[in-house]
């Protein structure tokens, strides 16, 4: 077993806004594969533009400074004018340190 860093600007982010924590643990549910925003919405029963700030930072609503990209959580690949996003390798790691910490929270998701 490694153990794994875990920048305390993660947490922070993690734990203020549940939305965030619903996408990555969504993305680790689909590892290693890249979804679609629309599908990543509809899974998580959110907004898109919700959604997207959460990746990416939207205006003054969501920091980009905490985003699930910036925080290097998420990436997001281009494919044929198509953005796909994926959970990264640490995004992966930060998702399974945290795992038995939220294990109630995650039982808790309605997929």
């Amino acid at each position: 077993m490694s153990i794994v860093f875990i920048d305390p600007m993660i947490i922070r982010s993690l734990n203020k806004s549940k939305l965030r924590k619903k996408i990555l643990y969504f993305l680790y549910k689909i590892y290693p594969h890249g979804v679609y925003l629309s599908e990543i919405s509809r899974h998580v029963k959110s907004d898109p533009s919700n959604v997207l700030g959460c990746l990416r930072g939207l205006n003054g609503r969501y920091n980009g400074h905490f985003s699930l990209i910036e925080l290097g959580l998420v990436e997001c690949k281009e494919i044929n004018g198509i953005k796909l996003y994926k959970l990264t390798e640490y995004g992966k790691k930060v998702v399974e340190t945290l795992m038995d910490q939220d294990s109630d929270y995650i039982h808790s998701l309605r997929w």
